[in-house]
């Protein structure tokens, strides 16, 4: 993935083939330097691309059978309905932020389509895995990375709750019980369309979301 980020001359050596056979190792980014080449300017702050295991990747943000270049209609359309439930919040105390960076100390700076913020939407600075009660991702062609990649992360940063909105099968797949030290979430729940889920907010409170109003209409 990390190799389409770059156009490689015609007959120019391909650094990535060399990595992976092993002939050339590849130095990953940490957090700090990544947010460093944001402030100078070596990236642009909107950029297509997310840090994780120290490699930029691009973000894959693609419908279910769609293209994973390209921003599908059907993910966009589930990620404004997340941005609505923002509204539901006291912002004074907490926010839902959308697309935006979280940084998981060590490991890396995902962008999930959703994350609740447990700090005024007055507060600066890119929030941390700490400050984060609940990630959200929508999940079309980059599926398998947000089992993988995404929640090791996420559980990694210890956030108590992952949810993945499948558009394929349109279900919600929450994961509870982050452990650090294992990048693995001890449990697993399939809720259908036709349930709600419980948002994780602060000191136990939550959001009641019925799943089938997060999807476009069949």
């Amino acid at each position: 993935m990390a190799e389409q980020l770059i156009k490689v001359a015609p007959g120019a050596p391909n650094v990535f083939g060399e990595a992976a056979a092993g002939r050339l190792e590849l130095l990953p980014l940490s957090v700090e330097q990544y947010d460093r080449m944001i402030e100078e300017g070596i990236l642009p702050e909107d950029t297509g691309v997310e840090l994780l295991d120290g490699v930029l990747v691009r973000k894959d943000r693609g419908d279910a059978g769609g293209d994973p270049m390209t921003v599908g209609e059907a993910h966009a359309y589930v990620v404004k309905q997340l941005a609505y439930l923002g509204l539901r919040l006291d912002p004074a105390r907490l926010h839902l932020q959308t697309q935006q960076p979280v940084v998981i100390p060590d490991a890396g700076e995902p962008e999930p389509d959703a994350a609740i913020v447990l700090r005024p939407i007055t507060a600066t600075g890119k929030p941390r895995a700490a400050d984060v009660s609940c990630v959200i991702e929508v999940a079309g062609t980059s599926l398998e990375r947000d089992r993988t990649t995404k929640l090791r992360h996420y559980a990694r940063g210890g956030i108590p709750q992952y949810v993945i909105l499948d558009l394929r099968e349109r279900t919600a797949e929450e994961y509870l019980l982050p452990d650090p030290e294992t990048g693995t979430y001890a449990t697993r729940t399939v809720h259908p369309a036709g349930a709600r889920i419980r948002l994780h907010l602060a000191g136990g409170e939550g959001l009641e979301v019925a799943i089938a109003e997060l999807f476009p209409v069949a």
